[in-house]
């Protein structure tokens, strides 16, 4: 299925930034309205280690979605890269009911054609919320995702 938005690719370079700074630029960034957020490691001039930033965005959004960028890593520029399409699968979001620690929880799985995927969000928070390892409460849910 082809993604009918218009969509942009948002990039820029960045050397002096802290991994505090990107995750929070990361959170702030999907909170604005950014599809996806990535950071791949770079060397830039002079040899320093750095990242390049990028993001996917609606058209609509890329004039503030530059701006966050600026504000939050102090880069000079955002490249703007038009994207031609984009193909997604159909998918659907489940709730589901698994039992932790001998309390039912509910938890909501991603389902598409080809996979069935626990949102990371519900299974972190169900994992500090009964002391539990994120890979425990995964577990539990692949054994109830068994029957789905």
């Amino acid at each position: 299925m082809t993604d009918k938005k218009q969509l942009v690719l948002l990039e820029t370079d960045v050397d002096d930034c802290t991994p505090e700074v990107l995750s929070y630029l990361m959170d702030r960034l999907f909170e604005e309205g950014a599809l996806d957020v990535q950071f791949f490691s770079a060397v830039m001039k002079k040899g320093r280690p750095g990242y390049l930033v990028r993001v996917l965005s609606s058209v609509m959004l890329e004039e503030k979605l530059s701006g966050v960028l600026m504000e939050e890593t102090g880069t000079l520029g955002v490249r703007v890269l038009p994207v031609l399409r984009r193909y997604t699968t159909r998918r659907q979001i489940i709730e589901l009911e698994v039992e932790v620690s001998g309390v039912k929880e509910k938890i909501r799985v991603k389902k598409s054609p080809h996979n069935i995927k626990p949102e990371y969000d519900d299974v972190a928070q169900i994992a500090r919320k009964h002391g539990l390892s994120y890979r425990r409460v995964l577990d539990l849910v692949d054994e109830v995702m068994v029957d789905f």
